[in-house]
Order: C-alpha cells, then sequence, then structure tokens
C-alpha cells in the first residue's frame, strides 16, 4: 500500500520542537516534515493560526486517490515508529479538523487496519472524535 505505510524504527526523530510555538514533546505530528504541536494545529484549523502552506507533491492521496498530496506523519498511541500517510490538501484539513466524512474514514480505518493498526491509536481518529460509523462527534470549530 503506497499511500500509507509505517516508518521503519528510528527514522523519525522524536523531540523535535513544534515548528510554530517550539513546544518540545516525544512525536509531535508531521505535515510535510514540519511538527506541529496539537494546539498548533488546532489554531490552524479554527483560524487563529496563519494557514499551513506547502508544495504538494505528485502522488495520489490515500483516501481519494486525487494527484497532488501532502504528507501526514503521527505516532500511534504507545508507539516510537510512526504512520505516513499521503493527503490531498482536502483531506489533510478534514483529518486535522476532526471532520472527515464516512467514506473517507473508513478508507483510512482499513488501511490502517492492514497495516496491523486500529483507527483508535490514531488521536484525530480516535472514538471520542468520531463513532463506529465513522461519523464526526467532535469536529473542530469553523474558523472564525
Amino acid at each position: 500500500m503506497e499511500g500509507m505505510r509505517i516508518c521503519p524504527p528510528g527514522s523519525v526523530s522524536l523531540g523535535v520542537a513544534c515548528c510554530r510555538c517550539s513546544g518540545l514533546a516525544r512525536g509531535w505530528d508531521r505535515i510535510a516534515d514540519k511538527a506541529y504541536c496539537p494546539d498548533c494545529q488546532e489554531a490552524v484549523i479554527i483560524g487563529e493560526g496563519s494557514p499551513i502552506i506547502e508544495r504538494t507533491e505528485r502522488k495520489r492521496c490515500t483516501v481519494c486517490s486525487a494527484e497532488g498530496i501532502v504528507r501526514f506523519l503521527t505516532f500511534p498511541l504507545n508507539s516510537l515508529q510512526s504512520v505516513e500517510m499521503d493527503l490531498c490538501p482536502e483531506h489533510l484539513r478534514a483529518l486535522l479538523g476532526r471532520r472527515l466524512g464516512t467514506h473517507a474514514f473508513a478508507q483510512v480505518r482499513r488501511q490502517l487496519s492492514q497495516l496491523g493498526l486500529n483507527a483508535n491509536d490514531i488521536f484525530l481518529l480516535h472514538d471520542a472524535f468520531y463513532d463506529p460509523q465513522g461519523r464526526a462527534l467532535q469536529p473542530a470549530a469553523d474558523p472564525l
């Protein structure tokens, strides 16, 4: 599966500072290789932070197969190994905003399962944010 993969052990540095606030933690999410803490991700989604502007790569989105992706990397709960997803800008915004559509959520959940991971192990896909059918329970607030 090309659009979603588990990164080899040790291939992703831990303890990298958030590119916006410089906060440190064991493993922040990465968007186009830049670390973002959850607070800075939320600020972008609700319109309080400056937008994320990154050049897209000529690959296909793991959810919808659209060409033009931004790599998103996250650390599953209690894991030192990361998972990387190729997402089009629309699905990246939806993932960060905790508002994936039911079909997109099912696609991501299926692909994670094929990698031996549970969607519940990914913070932004946790069952606190989505019901078992993939309906968003706590989407981020719309931009101001």
